[in-house]
Protein backbone atom coordinates (compact mmCIF):
# COMPACT_ATOMS: atom_id res chain seq x y z
CA UNK A 1 0.00 0.00 0.00
CA UNK A 2 1.51 3.51 -0.79
CA UNK A 3 1.65 5.62 1.81
CA UNK A 4 1.76 9.33 1.90
CA UNK A 5 1.80 11.92 4.79
CA UNK A 6 -1.53 13.28 6.21
CA UNK A 7 -1.33 15.95 8.41
CA UNK A 8 -3.97 16.95 11.57
CA UNK A 9 -3.19 19.97 12.73
CA UNK A 10 -4.80 20.60 16.65
CA UNK A 11 -4.57 22.47 19.44
CA UNK A 12 -4.14 19.68 21.72
CA UNK A 13 -4.34 20.93 25.10
CA UNK A 14 -6.70 19.23 26.93
CA UNK A 15 -7.31 16.71 23.43
CA UNK A 16 -6.41 13.10 23.16
CA UNK A 17 -5.27 12.16 19.78
CA UNK A 18 -5.18 8.38 18.70
CA UNK A 19 -2.86 7.43 15.87
CA UNK A 20 -3.74 3.77 15.57
CA UNK A 21 -5.02 4.15 19.03
CA UNK A 22 -2.08 5.13 21.16
CA UNK A 23 -2.87 8.49 23.09
CA UNK A 24 -0.14 11.37 22.24
CA UNK A 25 1.28 13.63 24.95
CA UNK A 26 -0.47 16.72 25.87
CA UNK A 27 0.79 19.77 24.53
CA UNK A 28 -0.44 23.40 24.09
CA UNK A 29 1.30 23.48 20.65
CA UNK A 30 -0.28 22.22 17.41
CA UNK A 31 0.65 18.37 16.70
CA UNK A 32 1.13 17.12 13.55
CA UNK A 33 0.13 13.42 13.24
CA UNK A 34 1.58 10.93 10.04
CA UNK A 35 -1.22 8.87 9.23
CA UNK A 36 -1.59 6.26 6.13
CA UNK A 37 -3.71 7.32 3.25
CA UNK A 38 -6.45 5.13 3.91
CA UNK A 39 -6.60 6.42 7.29
CA UNK A 40 -10.47 8.56 8.46
CA UNK A 41 -9.60 11.12 11.07
CA UNK A 42 -12.88 11.87 12.74
CA UNK A 43 -13.75 14.41 15.23
CA UNK A 44 -15.67 14.07 18.18
CA UNK A 45 -17.05 17.43 19.10
CA UNK A 46 -18.16 18.09 22.83
CA UNK A 47 -19.49 21.86 23.10
CA UNK A 48 -18.09 23.34 26.09
CA UNK A 49 -19.81 23.27 29.06
CA UNK A 50 -21.99 19.88 28.74
CA UNK A 51 -21.77 16.38 29.52
CA UNK A 52 -21.20 13.75 27.00
CA UNK A 53 -21.50 10.60 28.68
CA UNK A 54 -21.19 8.09 26.15
CA UNK A 55 -18.55 10.01 24.01
CA UNK A 56 -15.53 7.18 25.47
CA UNK A 57 -17.69 4.56 24.33
CA UNK A 58 -18.01 5.92 20.57
CA UNK A 59 -13.94 6.34 21.27
CA UNK A 60 -13.90 2.63 21.70
CA UNK A 61 -16.19 1.61 18.85
CA UNK A 62 -13.88 3.73 16.89
CA UNK A 63 -10.88 1.72 17.64
CA UNK A 64 -12.24 -1.39 15.92
CA UNK A 65 -11.54 -0.11 13.02
CA UNK A 66 -7.93 -0.18 12.55
CA UNK A 67 -8.29 2.37 9.27
CA UNK A 68 -10.15 5.42 11.70
CA UNK A 69 -7.93 7.53 13.89
CA UNK A 70 -9.86 10.40 16.09
CA UNK A 71 -9.83 13.76 18.09
CA UNK A 72 -11.59 14.96 20.47
CA UNK A 73 -12.62 18.75 19.35
CA UNK A 74 -13.84 21.26 21.67
CA UNK A 75 -15.50 24.69 20.83
CA UNK A 76 -11.49 26.69 21.03
CA UNK A 77 -10.06 23.98 18.79
CA UNK A 78 -12.70 24.09 16.00
CA UNK A 79 -12.49 27.85 16.05
CA UNK A 80 -8.55 27.34 15.95
CA UNK A 81 -8.77 24.28 13.59
CA UNK A 82 -11.38 24.84 11.01
CA UNK A 83 -11.83 21.11 11.17
CA UNK A 84 -9.03 20.85 8.77
CA UNK A 85 -8.41 17.77 7.73
CA UNK A 86 -10.98 16.09 9.95
CA UNK A 87 -13.36 13.35 7.49
CA UNK A 88 -15.73 12.63 9.71
CA UNK A 89 -17.36 14.97 12.44
CA UNK A 90 -19.22 13.39 15.51
CA UNK A 91 -21.86 14.93 17.35
CA UNK A 92 -22.39 12.75 20.70
CA UNK A 93 -25.73 12.43 22.85
CA UNK A 94 -26.03 15.01 25.28
CA UNK A 95 -26.23 13.88 29.01
CA UNK A 96 -30.16 13.89 29.37
CA UNK A 97 -32.02 17.18 30.54
CA UNK A 98 -29.19 18.93 28.97
CA UNK A 99 -29.71 21.18 25.73
CA UNK A 100 -27.12 23.23 23.46
CA UNK A 101 -29.59 26.75 23.78
CA UNK A 102 -26.89 28.63 21.96
CA UNK A 103 -24.56 28.55 18.94
CA UNK A 104 -21.66 30.50 18.04
CA UNK A 105 -22.44 32.07 14.63
CA UNK A 106 -18.57 31.20 13.59
CA UNK A 107 -18.92 27.59 14.84
CA UNK A 108 -22.42 27.20 12.67
CA UNK A 109 -20.76 28.34 9.60
CA UNK A 110 -17.88 26.16 9.96
CA UNK A 111 -20.02 23.29 10.56
CA UNK A 112 -21.93 23.79 7.70
CA UNK A 113 -19.12 24.36 5.45
CA UNK A 114 -17.58 20.98 6.81
CA UNK A 115 -20.47 19.15 6.67
CA UNK A 116 -21.50 20.92 2.95
CA UNK A 117 -17.83 18.99 1.73
CA UNK A 118 -17.55 16.15 3.82
CA UNK A 119 -19.76 14.45 6.36
CA UNK A 120 -21.50 14.07 10.03
CA UNK A 121 -23.16 11.49 12.35
CA UNK A 122 -25.41 12.50 14.71
CA UNK A 123 -26.06 10.45 18.10
CA UNK A 124 -29.64 12.07 19.00
CA UNK A 125 -31.06 12.21 22.01
CA UNK A 126 -33.60 14.81 22.27
CA UNK A 127 -30.95 17.27 21.62
CA UNK A 128 -30.02 16.74 18.19
CA UNK A 129 -27.41 19.85 16.48
CA UNK A 130 -28.74 18.89 12.79
CA UNK A 131 -32.54 18.42 12.65
CA UNK A 132 -35.31 21.10 11.65
CA UNK A 133 -38.13 22.52 14.05
CA UNK A 134 -36.57 22.04 16.77
CA UNK A 135 -37.46 24.54 20.04
CA UNK A 136 -33.38 24.70 20.59
CA UNK A 137 -31.12 26.28 18.07
CA UNK A 138 -30.24 23.74 15.76
CA UNK A 139 -27.78 23.90 12.29
CA UNK A 140 -31.43 23.43 10.56
CA UNK A 141 -29.89 20.96 7.83
CA UNK A 142 -31.88 17.74 7.78
CA UNK A 143 -35.57 17.86 7.18
CA UNK A 144 -36.67 15.85 10.17
CA UNK A 145 -37.27 16.83 13.86
CA UNK A 146 -38.73 15.80 16.80
CA UNK A 147 -42.60 15.88 17.41
CA UNK A 148 -43.52 16.38 21.04
CA UNK A 149 -46.90 16.17 20.38
CA UNK A 150 -46.67 12.95 18.09
CA UNK A 151 -44.06 10.57 20.32
CA UNK A 152 -44.37 6.85 20.81
CA UNK A 153 -43.32 6.24 24.58
CA UNK A 154 -39.49 7.17 25.24
CA UNK A 155 -37.28 4.99 27.50
CA UNK A 156 -34.28 3.76 28.08
CA UNK A 157 -33.07 0.02 27.07
CA UNK A 158 -32.62 -2.68 24.61
CA UNK A 159 -35.38 -1.79 21.60
CA UNK A 160 -36.10 -4.04 18.72
CA UNK A 161 -35.11 -2.76 15.21
CA UNK A 162 -35.81 -3.74 11.54
CA UNK A 163 -33.94 -2.33 8.62
CA UNK A 164 -35.19 -1.22 5.76
CA UNK A 165 -33.69 -2.20 2.15
CA UNK A 166 -31.41 0.75 1.93
CA UNK A 167 -30.55 0.05 5.85
CA UNK A 168 -29.15 -3.29 4.62
CA UNK A 169 -27.15 -2.04 1.72
CA UNK A 170 -25.14 -0.36 4.67
CA UNK A 171 -25.39 -3.41 7.13
CA UNK A 172 -25.38 -6.61 4.79
CA UNK A 173 -24.54 -8.50 7.38
CA UNK A 174 -27.89 -8.20 8.97
CA UNK A 175 -29.89 -9.07 6.22
CA UNK A 176 -32.78 -11.60 7.20
CA UNK A 177 -31.78 -11.09 10.29
CA UNK A 178 -35.60 -10.54 12.23
CA UNK A 179 -34.78 -10.10 15.77
CA UNK A 180 -32.42 -7.37 16.03
CA UNK A 181 -31.32 -5.38 19.71
CA UNK A 182 -29.92 -2.22 20.60
CA UNK A 183 -29.39 -0.01 22.94
CA UNK A 184 -31.28 3.65 23.69
CA UNK A 185 -31.64 6.27 26.31
CA UNK A 186 -35.30 8.21 26.42
CA UNK A 187 -34.49 8.93 23.26
CA UNK A 188 -38.54 10.87 21.97
CA UNK A 189 -39.80 9.75 18.67
CA UNK A 190 -37.79 11.15 15.61
CA UNK A 191 -40.23 12.67 12.61
CA UNK A 192 -39.24 12.59 8.85
CA UNK A 193 -40.86 15.50 7.50
CA UNK A 194 -39.71 15.54 3.77
CA UNK A 195 -38.81 11.58 2.41
CA UNK A 196 -37.57 13.11 -0.66
CA UNK A 197 -34.21 14.10 1.21
CA UNK A 198 -34.06 11.60 4.18
CA UNK A 199 -34.44 7.99 3.98
CA UNK A 200 -35.28 5.59 6.66
CA UNK A 201 -32.68 3.02 7.17
CA UNK A 202 -34.32 1.41 10.40
CA UNK A 203 -37.15 1.47 12.33
CA UNK A 204 -38.01 0.88 15.98
CA UNK A 205 -40.55 -2.26 15.61
CA UNK A 206 -43.70 -0.83 17.99
CA UNK A 207 -47.05 -0.53 16.84
CA UNK A 208 -46.34 2.00 14.60
CA UNK A 209 -43.22 2.51 12.94
CA UNK A 210 -40.54 4.73 14.28
CA UNK A 211 -37.17 5.76 13.02
CA UNK A 212 -34.39 4.68 14.29
CA UNK A 213 -31.79 5.50 11.53
CA UNK A 214 -31.67 8.13 8.71
CA UNK A 215 -29.81 9.86 6.27
CA UNK A 216 -29.52 12.56 4.06
CA UNK A 217 -27.08 14.74 2.23
CA UNK A 218 -26.29 18.54 2.41
CA UNK A 219 -24.62 19.61 -0.31
CA UNK A 220 -21.79 17.00 -1.14
CA UNK A 221 -21.59 15.60 2.86
CA UNK A 222 -23.03 12.67 3.63
CA UNK A 223 -25.45 12.77 6.92
CA UNK A 224 -26.32 9.68 9.20
CA UNK A 225 -28.57 10.31 11.91
CA UNK A 226 -28.96 7.45 14.86
CA UNK A 227 -31.61 8.22 17.68
CA UNK A 228 -29.63 5.00 19.65
CA UNK A 229 -26.31 4.07 20.90
CA UNK A 230 -25.00 1.14 19.40
CA UNK A 231 -21.66 2.33 21.31
CA UNK A 232 -23.08 0.97 24.47
CA UNK A 233 -24.98 -2.24 23.12
CA UNK A 234 -22.25 -5.00 23.01
CA UNK A 235 -21.84 -6.93 19.32
CA UNK A 236 -23.50 -3.64 17.92
CA UNK A 237 -20.54 -1.53 18.66
CA UNK A 238 -19.08 -2.13 15.09
CA UNK A 239 -22.27 0.10 13.13
CA UNK A 240 -20.28 2.86 14.19
CA UNK A 241 -17.15 2.70 12.68
CA UNK A 242 -19.50 0.97 9.86
CA UNK A 243 -21.15 4.21 9.27
CA UNK A 244 -17.97 6.61 9.72
CA UNK A 245 -17.40 4.13 6.37
CA UNK A 246 -20.11 4.97 4.49
CA UNK A 247 -20.08 8.76 5.47
CA UNK A 248 -16.94 9.08 3.83
CA UNK A 249 -17.30 6.74 1.06
CA UNK A 250 -14.99 4.19 2.15
CA UNK A 251 -15.44 0.92 1.48
CA UNK A 252 -16.65 -1.19 4.78
CA UNK A 253 -14.96 -4.09 6.11
CA UNK A 254 -16.18 -6.93 7.93
CA UNK A 255 -15.82 -7.44 11.42
CA UNK A 256 -15.18 -10.21 13.31
CA UNK A 257 -16.90 -12.37 15.86
CA UNK A 258 -15.51 -10.46 18.82
CA UNK A 259 -17.37 -7.64 18.55
CA UNK A 260 -20.24 -9.13 15.33
CA UNK A 261 -23.13 -10.55 17.70
CA UNK A 262 -26.40 -9.24 16.64
CA UNK A 263 -27.84 -12.64 18.42
CA UNK A 264 -26.86 -11.76 21.98
CA UNK A 265 -29.91 -9.92 23.00
CA UNK A 266 -33.31 -12.03 22.59
CA UNK A 267 -35.69 -9.73 23.95
CA UNK A 268 -36.35 -6.18 24.59
CA UNK A 269 -35.20 -4.64 28.24
CA UNK A 270 -37.68 -1.46 29.11
CA UNK A 271 -35.30 0.43 32.37
CA UNK A 272 -38.51 1.16 33.79
CA UNK A 273 -38.81 2.04 37.75
CA UNK A 274 -39.50 -1.67 38.88
CA UNK A 275 -35.95 -3.01 36.92
CA UNK A 276 -34.06 0.17 38.29
CA UNK A 277 -35.41 -0.72 41.50
CA UNK A 278 -33.90 -4.19 41.14
CA UNK A 279 -30.96 -2.74 39.34
CA UNK A 280 -29.97 -1.01 42.12
CA UNK A 281 -30.20 -3.28 44.92
CA UNK A 282 -28.00 -5.77 42.82
CA UNK A 283 -25.28 -2.82 42.26
CA UNK A 284 -25.27 -2.38 45.88
CA UNK A 285 -24.98 -6.51 46.61
CA UNK A 286 -21.68 -5.63 43.94
CA UNK A 287 -20.28 -3.34 47.10
CA UNK A 288 -21.16 -4.80 50.17
CA UNK A 289 -22.13 -8.73 49.52
CA UNK A 290 -20.10 -11.95 49.93
CA UNK A 291 -18.67 -13.40 47.76
CA UNK A 292 -21.24 -15.35 46.57
CA UNK A 293 -23.74 -12.69 46.56
CA UNK A 294 -21.48 -10.44 44.51
CA UNK A 295 -20.79 -13.37 41.74
CA UNK A 296 -24.32 -14.01 41.68
CA UNK A 297 -25.20 -10.44 41.09
CA UNK A 298 -22.51 -10.03 38.57
CA UNK A 299 -24.61 -13.24 36.99
CA UNK A 300 -27.79 -11.44 37.17
CA UNK A 301 -26.63 -8.11 35.75
CA UNK A 302 -25.40 -9.52 32.53
CA UNK A 303 -28.51 -11.17 32.18
CA UNK A 304 -30.74 -8.25 33.01
CA UNK A 305 -28.63 -5.27 31.11
CA UNK A 306 -24.80 -5.65 31.28
CA UNK A 307 -23.84 -2.77 30.77
CA UNK A 308 -25.55 -0.79 33.47
CA UNK A 309 -23.12 -2.56 35.74
CA UNK A 310 -19.74 -1.76 33.36
CA UNK A 311 -17.94 0.70 35.29
CA UNK A 312 -18.92 -1.11 38.61
CA UNK A 313 -17.88 -4.66 37.70
CA UNK A 314 -14.65 -2.79 36.31
CA UNK A 315 -13.84 -1.59 39.74
CA UNK A 316 -13.86 -5.24 40.99
CA UNK A 317 -10.49 -6.00 39.00
CA UNK A 318 -9.05 -5.03 41.84
CA UNK A 319 -10.72 -7.65 44.73
CA UNK A 320 -8.38 -9.65 46.69
CA UNK A 321 -10.46 -12.54 45.94
CA UNK A 322 -9.58 -13.96 42.44
CA UNK A 323 -12.95 -15.84 41.92
CA UNK A 324 -14.30 -12.21 42.13
CA UNK A 325 -11.59 -10.51 39.90
CA UNK A 326 -11.91 -13.16 37.35
CA UNK A 327 -15.62 -13.33 37.64
CA UNK A 328 -15.21 -9.39 36.85
CA UNK A 329 -12.64 -9.80 34.59
CA UNK A 330 -14.60 -12.50 32.18
CA UNK A 331 -17.65 -10.07 32.51
CA UNK A 332 -15.52 -6.80 30.81
CA UNK A 333 -14.59 -8.94 27.93
CA UNK A 334 -18.12 -10.36 27.20
CA UNK A 335 -19.32 -6.87 27.05
CA UNK A 336 -16.57 -5.60 25.33
CA UNK A 337 -14.92 -3.11 27.87
CA UNK A 338 -12.41 -2.64 26.10
CA UNK A 339 -11.37 0.74 28.02
CA UNK A 340 -10.09 -2.27 30.68
CA UNK A 341 -7.11 -3.30 28.84
CA UNK A 342 -4.69 -1.37 30.79
CA UNK A 343 -6.00 -2.34 33.68
CA UNK A 344 -5.64 -5.80 32.96
CA UNK A 345 -1.91 -4.99 31.92
CA UNK A 346 -1.48 -3.43 35.45
CA UNK A 347 -3.35 -6.71 36.81
CA UNK A 348 -1.23 -9.19 35.24
CA UNK A 349 2.02 -6.99 35.96
CA UNK A 350 1.27 -7.58 39.98
CA UNK A 351 -0.16 -10.89 40.32
CA UNK A 352 2.07 -13.93 41.82
CA UNK A 353 -0.20 -16.83 40.90
CA UNK A 354 0.88 -17.98 37.49
CA UNK A 355 -2.13 -19.35 36.71
CA UNK A 356 -4.29 -16.29 37.61
CA UNK A 357 -1.98 -14.33 35.24
CA UNK A 358 -2.43 -16.52 32.44
CA UNK A 359 -5.77 -16.25 32.67
CA UNK A 360 -5.78 -12.69 33.09
CA UNK A 361 -3.57 -12.47 29.97
CA UNK A 362 -6.12 -14.52 27.77
CA UNK A 363 -8.87 -11.73 28.57
CA UNK A 364 -6.73 -9.27 28.04
CA UNK A 365 -5.58 -10.85 24.31
CA UNK A 366 -9.61 -10.68 23.69
CA UNK A 367 -10.29 -7.46 24.22
CA UNK A 368 -7.05 -6.62 22.44
CA UNK A 369 -8.34 -8.53 19.28
CA UNK A 370 -11.55 -6.59 19.28
CA UNK A 371 -9.22 -3.74 17.98
CA UNK A 372 -7.45 -2.07 14.98
CA UNK A 373 -9.46 -4.66 12.75
CA UNK A 374 -8.41 -4.41 9.03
Amino acid sequence: MNKITLYIAVLVSSLIISSCNKTAEKSDYVKKVALNEETIAVGIYKATGFDYPNAKYIAEALKIDGGIVYVSLTDADILKTKLENIDVLIFPALENGQVIDKLDDELTEIFKKFILKKGVIDFANGSSLLLKNLKSPTLGLINAKIDDNNMIEPFSGLVKFKLTDEGERIFPELIDLDNLYIGINACPELVVTDTTTVEVLGNRMVDSESPLFIISKFGEGNVFITNTQPEITPGMRWMIPRIVRWTYNKDFIYYNRMVFRPDLFITEVKLDEELNTKIEKLLKQLEVGKKSEIISAMDELYEIYPMIAADEVRSLLIEKNADIMLRAAKYLVDIEYTLAIDDFKKLIKRERSKKIREQLNGFKIELENMLEQN
